[in-house]
C-alpha cells in the first residue's frame, strides 16, 4: 500500500493531478446541488484511494452519495477503514468492462489511472454518457504517454490476465500495441461519445505539461 500511494500520489504530478480533480471535483457537486441532493458520485477503479482522500476533502459540507468501487476485496476493505468517518461513502466492486451497464444513474463520474484499461475506450466512453444525468460529468486522469515508471507499474498492473481481453485491440488503439492515449484521442472520443470536453490540465504552457499525465473533464448536455 506504501509503494502504491508513494505512485500514485506522494510525488510531484500526481499531487498537482489529485489537487486539480479535488477542485473539478467539488465545483461541480456544488454546481448541481441546488438541482439534486444528495448529488451522486461514482469513482470507477479507486484502488489505494489516493486520489479519493484528495477529492474526499473538497467534498466537507456538501450533500454527496460516493460509491467508491474497485475489482479488489483488498482495496475495498482498506478504503472502509481509511474513510470511516465519511458517511456518505459506500463501497462495492465493480468491473468497468462488465458492469457499467448495470449500474444506477449518478451525476459525476470519477477515474484515476483506470479508462485506459477499457477494452474498448470508445464504447466505455459511451456507457458512461448514457450513465450520467443531463448536467452531469466524467472526471478523469490518464498518462498520455509511456515512461519507464509507467511501464513498470501501471502498465503491468493493468494488464489482462490470462484469456481476457487486451485492452485497446478493437479501438482507436488499434494495431498500435500500446495502453495509453494520447490527449487528442481522448479529446476526439470524448465527443465521438457525445460528451463535451471541458477541461484539460496542466496547460501546455506548464511546467508539468512535459510529464505527459492529464486531468480530463466533460459534461453531458443538460438538455440530452
Amino acid at each position: 500500500m506504501f509503494t502504491a500511494e508513494a505512485a500514485y500520489r506522494d510525488n510531484v504530478i500526481s499531487r498537482y493531478l489529485n489537487l486539480a480533480a479535488r477542485e473539478v471535483v467539488a465545483e461541480i457537486v456544488a454546481r448541481l446541488e441546488s438541482d439534486r441532493s444528495p448529488v451522486r458520485i461514482l469513482e470507477l477503479g479507486a484502488g489505494v484511494g489516493g486520489t479519493t482522500s484528495d477529492v474526499a476533502t473538497g467534498l466537507a459540507g456538501l450533500s454527496v452519495d460516493y460509491h467508491f468501487t474497485d475489482l479488489s476485496t483488498f482495496f475495498l476493505a482498506a478504503a472502509r477503514e481509511r474513510f470511516a468517518e465519511h458517511p456518505w461513502m459506500r463501497y462495492e466492486i465493480v468491473d468497468m468492462n462488465a458492469d457499467l451497464d448495470q449500474q444506477p444513474r449518478y451525476d459525476v463520474v470519477l477515474a484515476a489511472n483506470v479508462l485506459h484499461n477499457a477494452h474498448h475506450v470508445g464504447k466505455t466512453l459511451r456507457q458512461l454518457y448514457d450513465l450520467l444525468n443531463p448536467g452531469g460529468a466524467v472526471v478523469f486522469i490518464e498518462a498520455c504517454r509511456a515512461h519507464c515508471q509507467l511501464l513498470t507499474s501501471m502498465h503491468f498492473l493493468m494488464s489482462p490476465r490470462p484469456g481476457q481481453a487486451h485492452p485497446g485491440l478493437s479501438d482507436v488503439r488499434a494495431g498500435t500495441d500500446r495502453i495509453f492515449l494520447e490527449e487528442s484521442e481522448w479529446l476526439d472520443q470524448l465527443t465521438a461519445a457525445g460528451l463535451t470536453p471541458m477541461l484539460m490540465l496542466p496547460d501546455a504552457d506548464h511546467p508539468l505539461y512535459l510529464l505527459d499525465q492529464r486531468i480530463f473533464a466533460a459534461v453531458r448536455d443538460a438538455a440530452a
